[in-house]
Order: structure tokens, then sequence, then C-alpha cells
């Protein structure tokens, strides 16, 4: 799945192979995502928890503002975590089939 954001002209289509993905039946909801995102909303773009988040800005793996006593992650950092994550996430699982496939535990299609 492509991680946004998506200009006017790429939405249709990244909406149609997201549809896709999800199958019949599935639910969608649009929002906008603000510059700066809280703990929370920047857990709920990369799909992990507060605390996960609180972690990686803790050890400088995600920057952030305070504004008051209040954390801020810039989305375009978030975006680009997320996307790095999704890039490994699928080399790793390309190399545990192709281990598999090498090991003949892998059926072709």
């Amino acid at each position: 799945m492509t991680i946004g954001p998506f200009d006017a002209g790429q939405a249709p289509a990244a909406l149609a192979r997201l549809l896709d993905e999800l199958g019949d039946g599935a639910a969608v909801t649009f929002t906008a995502v603000p510059a700066l995102l809280t703990v929370t909303q920047a857990a709920d773009v990369l799909g992990t928890s507060r605390s996960e988040v609180s972690r990686l800005v803790d050890s400088g793996a995600l920057p952030a503002e305070f504004h008051g006593l209040h954390r801020r992650v810039d989305r375009a950092d978030v975006v680009a975590l997320a996307r790095r994550r999704a890039t490994i996430r699928t080399q790793v699982l390309d190399n545990l089939a192709d281990l598999a496939r090498r090991d003949g535990l892998y059926d072709e299609f």
C-alpha cells in the first residue's frame, strides 16, 4: 500500500487501490491531517501506540518540538517514518519468502 499524501490527481487512483485492498464491505474515513501532530495522532498514522511514539521521540528516531508541555511531531516526519517502516517490512517479508522458496516450503502460484 502506498502511503500519502496524495495530490488531487493521484487521489482517485489511490482511493481505488485502497478499496480494492480492503475488499467488499470495508468502511473508509477521510480526514485532514494537520501539519503538526500530537503523539496520539502520530500513533494513529503509524498504526502503533502512543507509548511507542513517545519512545521514538525520546530516542530521537522521530523529531518533535514542545508546545507548552505537549509534544508535537511534524506530519512529514511521521509520513517519512511510515514509508521507511513499510519498505523494511516489505524487504523482510520478501526475504522470508525467498528463504521458504529455497527450502521448498513456498508453493509458486
